[in-house]
């Protein structure tokens, strides 16, 4: 399981449920790059998204991935906070001006204690968030 959650300013939360095989729309096969649409995060559980290419019709992207360390788990609470931050700082670098000056948002998608424990999950994801479907990637948006 994954669980997703966005900045403190709009806090949700959902779990992923990891597959034992990986499929290219599995939510274990997401890395920076992959553009997806973001109905694809909601509902309480989460297993598979749509993979999009960016060129396409989208309104989330990942844009970098933290890596979490230890073998016991740290709580929810814990991973969040270091995924959130990590995000904050690997923004900037990636979309061209800092978080707090942005027009755009991101969440993150972050093991749960069960993917943790079952299946060595230790990476959290930052995800782009646009408001309004669009086509492209958001690297170097200055926006």
């Amino acid at each position: 399981m994954r669980a997703a959650a966005l900045p403190s300013v709009v806090a949700t939360a959902l779990l992923v449920v990891p597959l034992a095989a990986c499929g290219s729309g599995n939510v274990m096969s997401l890395e920076p790059g992959d553009c997806l649409d973001q109905s694809d995060l909601e509902g309480a559980q989460v297993t598979d998204v749509e993979i999009l290419e960016c060129s396409e019709e989208h309104d989330a992207e990942v844009f970098a991935e933290v890596t979490h360390s230890g073998e016991e788990f740290p709580g929810n609470d814990a991973v969040k906070q270091e995924a959130e931050a990590e995000c904050t700082t690997s923004f900037e670098e990636f979309v061209g001006v800092p978080y707090a000056e942005s027009e755009l948002t991101f969440s993150t998608l972050s093991p749960s204690q069960e993917s943790w424990e079952s299946a060595d999950d230790r990476t959290s994801l930052c995800i782009l968030t646009v408001d309004q479907p669009m086509n492209g990637s958001l690297e170097g948006a200055n926006r």
